[in-house]
C-alpha cells in the first residue's frame, strides 16, 4: 500500500547537488531493508541530524511526519487533505525542504501528517515517505540483494520481464493475474511491505474519491494463497491479502516489497515500464 520515506545526513552546497537524472554515471544510495520496507538515510537543509525515510512508489507525493516537523521547528502552513485508506487525512504544507541522499536529490518534502501507523509497522524510526516524485523522468533500479538504489542515465539493455506501466491517480500500476484471471491494473508500492492486496470487488460497496493517495493498511479482513502472474513471471502460494472494495479507486490492489523483492527492479520512467530480473541466488 503507500507508505513514505527518508533520507541521508550531511548537508551539502547547492551547487554541487546534482539531478542524479543528470549524471553520466549510475549514482547509488543504499538502503535498509527493514522489516520489509526501504528505509533510507538522508539529509535535509534544516536538520544536523539524518532522517530516516521509508521509499514509498505508492504514495502520491512525499512528505515528513508531523513528529520530525515538530522536532526540526519546522513552520506548518495551510492544510490540505489527502487520500488515506478509507479516509481523507489532514496535511500541512511545508516549504524549501528537500531531502539528499549520497549526493542525490531523492525529493521536495512539501507536506507534513501524521505517520503514527508507521510505527506499528516498522520497529525503527520513520520520519517521513519519499513517494512517487522520487522516480519521476529517472531510471531507477532497486537490488533488493546487494540494499541499494542506482539511478542510471539509461535502463539495462538486458533486464528479464518488462511490465508496462500506467499511471491511475498519480502513481504506477502494472498489470497483474490472479489465479489465471484476466490481468488487472495494480498499484506498484514500494511503501508495502506485504506481498499483494487484492480486490475481488463486492456488490454495494465502492472505492472513495480520487485525491492525492498516502496511507498504510495496518490490518487483514481476509486472505489466501494465491497464483500471481507477473509478465511471464507464475508466483505461486503467494499471501495475499483481500478487499471487497477498492483500497484505491480504479486500481484492483497493490503489489508489495513481498513479491517485488524476489526480483530485481528497474522501474524506467522514461519508457513507462517496469523491468524485473531474477535476483540473485
Amino acid at each position: 500500500m503507500a507508505r513514505i520515506a527518508a533520507l541521508p545526513a550531511f548537508v551539502l552546497a547547492a551547487a554541487t547537488l546534482l539531478p542524479a537524472a543528470a549524471m553520466a554515471t549510475p549514482v547509488e544510495i543504499p538502503f535498509t531493508f527493514t522489516d520489509g520496507f526501504i528505509r533510507l538515510e538522508a539529509r535535509v537543509a534544516q536538520s544536523d541530524e539524518p532522517l530516516y525515510l521509508l521509499l514509498d512508489s505508492g504514495a502520491g507525493a512525499s512528505v515528513l511526519s508531523l513528529r520530525t516537523v515538530q522536532r526540526l521547528h519546522l513552520p506548518l502552513g495551510g492544510t490540505q487533505y489527502v487520500r488515506g485508506v478509507g479516509v481523507d487525512v489532514a496535511a500541512y504544507h511545508l516549504q524549501g525542504v528537500r531531502a539528499t541522499a549520497n549526493g542525490a536529490d531523492l525529493a521536495d518534502l512539501p507536506l507534513a501528517l501524521d505517520l503514527s501507523a508507521a510505527d506499528e509497522l516498522c520497529s525503527r524510526p520513520v520520519d517521513g515517505l519519499v513517494g512517487v516524485d522520487f522516480f519521476r523522468n529517472r531510471v531507477v533500479q532497486i537490488d533488493y540483494t546487494h540494499h541499494c538504489l542506482r539511478i542510471s542515465p539509461d535502463a539495462p539493455a538486458h533486464a528479464g520481464e518488462r511490465l508496462p506501466v500506467r499511471f491511475i491517480n498519480g502513481v504506477m500500476c502494472v498489470p497483474v493475474g490472479v489465479n489465471d484471471s484476466t490481468r488487472r491494473w495494480a498499484r506498484f508500492d514500494t511503501g508495502c511491505n506485504d506481498a499483494l492486496h487484492w480486490v475481488i470487488p463486492r456488490p454495494g460497496l465502492r472505492g472513495d474519491r480520487n485525491a492525492v493517495s498516502i496511507g498504510f493498511i495496518t490490518d487483514e479482513s481476509a486472505s489466501a494463497l494465491m497464483s500471481v502472474l507477473l509478465g511471464k513471471h507464475t508466483l505461486h502460494t503467494v499471501k495475499t491479502a483481500l478487499h471487497g472494495r477498492p483500497i484505491f479507486p480504479g486500481e484492483a490492489g497493490l503489489v508489495g516489497n513481498g513479491i517485488l523483492s524476489q526480483f530485481t527492479v528497474t522501474v524506467d520512467w522514461p519508457n513507462r515500464q517496469v523491468l524485473l530480473e531474477d535476483a540473485p541466488r
